[in-house]
């Protein structure tokens, strides 16, 4: 009876120790994995020509939107910016009549204050930077994180803040076209 005990013990812990080298090879392939995805978001964020596409609009008030099927962009193309995204929230200054304005958050033209940081430990890259259209300025910090996905926050001299959750890709469509 003790030979089985001890045989069984054995047993237990064989399989144990062969499922905890598991997870650690788990953990390091995942880790791998990330890390390559990582490399290729940040290859694609330096070469400064890429398009966000938002899923989601969170108002001030904490509102979210569901934005998908309708469509949205934030176009990157080294120093030039050309954004059509949705705008739900309070405007503090109207614009008038026969406004060429859709009502959204519409800029086209050159970036200025840009700045990008990496933060390599969190996968993590902020670009922060402001935009002119005809009406008023826009301040606009996109972070993007290690897979890809991303958090647009865009706050402009007439209306409140307004943040968009959504993804970043290659453009296939230079900025001005």
């Amino acid at each position: 009876m003790k030979k089985i005990i001890v045989r069984i013990f054995f047993l237990l812990v064989a399989v144990t120790t062969v499922n905890a080298q598991t997870k650690a090879e788990k953990k390091a392939i995942k880790e791998a994995q990330e890390q390559e995805e990582f490399v290729k978001t940040k290859t694609l964020v330096e070469g400064e020509v890429f398009t966000f596409t938002a899923d989601w609009a969170t108002t001030q008030k904490g509102r979210r939107i569901n934005l998908i099927g309708n469509p949205n962009f934030l176009r990157l193309d080294h120093q030039k910016v050309d954004a059509d995204l949705p705008y739900f929230g309070v405007a503090q200054v109207a614009s008038g009549y026969g406004s060429s304005s859709s009502g959204g958050v519409v800029a086209k033209g050159d970036i200025y204050n840009y700045s990008q940081k990496i933060d390599e430990k969190k996968r993590r890259i902020t670009i922060s930077f402001s935009v002119k259209n005809n009406s008023e300025n826009f301040k606009m910090i996109l972070t993007i994180y290690g897979n890809g996905n991303s958090n647009l926050s865009v706050s402009s001299s007439n209306r409140n803040r307004i943040t968009y959750d959504g993804k970043i890709e290659a453009s296939t469509v230079a900025v001005g076209e």
